[in-house]
């Protein structure tokens, strides 16, 4: 036995000097709690062999977040340093003589002679990253790299370019990551890095069901540092364990759709805007017979508003008065939203008064003033989820002049006789192979990607929408 057991108390002692510059111990503990998923062992065979194809016998490894320590298990290599900064998960840990676990955080050192990187770094989401963690490890990576990652930067992106300033330069990464990184303008600087390195790229998407509880489409990715033309590759995961070679990363001979910012759209087209995220649902969106039972007035104190498009039939293409009352109101969907435009009148006002502090404790809302107050959103001319399993997403016309709320976006500024046409011309459309799996099926059509398609739309139709 390599690693060192400890005593929970010492563990716990070291581990609160180890994090705490990280933030506050609730930040800490919800941090580390989200990085323990555990690698199937079939995975961690597949990474090693997909090592193996590319160097017979790796020489030093480094596992950046190792765990438990099993892709030290297997595989053949001179010495394997694997990094977890929670003792408790590796204080017990069996390893081979060859290899050692270290209580530390990865980015507390500048490692720069791994022949191969590997392991499953954790998939923890920027909100919920320690203010103190995010800093170090961004100016950390920066002075190492020039890189500087996005502010909507998840954890795994802080390992994967940790791991690749850590290895020799003809170095080997064989990490497991969401596969969205391959499109995802959140790890655009990222993949900027690699393509100015000229590095050769290997991503094999891996089946859905490879990790329990884990809502993203996962891959193992490889860097290998000793190629340096340039190329691409992707794969697919087959049910019988082998691989099919994909034509782009978004699996279609297409490839993505490309992703257009408002700024660079034609003055006067039409363009998407997320759904409004008012802090939380729970209590600023409300279903009818809330707005009832507190006595709120449609215009006065809340306006319609849609959250979902889930269970509406594909076949409906507009929103009005009949389909709001019967799939929204009779239904028991939140569907009424608070007014914040306009100083709320005494039924709104005792309305909020009413709400227990617990409900309404989001970082959103308590970086408020008033805890309740947003800025109204415009209302949209049509309504489009931004998830889907078909062809296209869900998108309707907004014949009641709703606001766009969460996971269902808006589009704006299509002139009301062109509504129904527009409507069309989107459901015609098929991204089934154009937009990167997300989890189980789903994929999800981004913001910019919906103003290429607008962009495209304008372009063709006869004058523009």
């Amino acid at each position: 036995m390599n690693a060192t057991a400890r005593s929970p108390e010492r563990n716990g002692v070291r581990l609160r000097q180890l994090t705490e510059a990280w933030g506050s111990q609730d930040d800490v503990t919800l941090y580390l709690g989200r990085c323990q998923v555990d690698t199937p062992p079939t995975v961690v065979s597949k990474v090693w062999e997909h090592i193996h194809k590319r160097r017979s016998q790796a020489g030093k490894v480094v596992d950046f977040g190792a765990g438990d320590g099993r892709f030290a298990a297997s595989g053949k290599y001179l010495r394997y340093v694997g990094y977890e900064i929670d003792r408790r998960r590796c204080g017990l840990s069996a390893l081979p003589k060859r290899a050692t676990l270290i209580q530390r955080c990865a980015f507390s050192e500048e490692v720069s002679d791994a022949d191969v990187c590997l392991g499953n770094p954790p998939y923890v989401r920027n909100q919920d990253l320690p203010a103190g963690w995010r800093e170090s490890a961004t100016a950390s990576l920066k002075k190492r790299t020039g890189v500087a990652l996005s502010g909507l930067a998840n954890a795994w992106q802080y390992f994967f370019l940790l791991s690749l300033a850590s290895t020799k330069p003809d170095g080997l990464v064989a990490i497991v990551i969401p596969y969205e990184w391959v499109s995802r303008p959140s790890v655009r600087a990222l993949r900027c890095f690699i393509l100015e390195h000229r590095w050769n790229v290997s991503v094999y998407r891996l089946r859905d069901d490879t990790f329990d509880n884990v809502l993203t489409t996962s891959s193992i990715t490889i860097i290998d540092k000793n190629s340096v033309d340039g190329r691409w590759k992707f794969f697919e995961e087959n049910p019988d364990g082998g691989v099919r070679r994909l034509p782009s990363e978004s699996g279609g001979p297409s490839g993505v759709v490309g992703y257009s910012k408002r700024s660079e759209m034609a003055t006067g087209t039409a363009h998407a805007k997320r759904g409004l995220s008012p802090g939380t649902q729970e209590v600023l969106t409300l279903t009818e017979g809330e707005r009832v039972r507190s006595g709120l007035r449609v215009g006065s104190d809340v306006v319609p508003c849609i959250t979902t498009l889930r269970h509406l039939a594909f076949e409906c293409t507009a929103i009005t008065e009949k389909v709001f009352r019967s799939q929204f109101r009779d239904s028991g969907i939140k569907c009424w939203l608070v007014r914040t435009d306009r100083e709320p009148k005494a039924r709104l006002r005792a309305y909020l008064a009413s709400v227990p502090a617990s409900k309404y404790e989001t970082a959103t809302c308590l970086q408020r003033e008033r805890w309740w107050e947003f800025a109204m959103p415009g209302v949209p001319s049509l309504l489009i989820a931004s998830g889907f399993r078909s062809s296209f997403p869900k998108v309707v016309v907004n014949a009641v002049s709703a606001r766009a709320i969460g996971a269902v976006c808006g589009i704006y500024g299509v002139p009301r006789k062109k509504q129904a046409e527009v409507v069309k011309a989107l459901r015609a459309l098929d991204l089934s192979d154009r937009i990167v799996p997300h989890s189980n099926g789903l994929r999800k059509v981004e913001i910019h990607q919906l103003n290429t398609l607008l962009g495209e739309l304008s372009t063709s139709a006869s004058g523009n929408i």
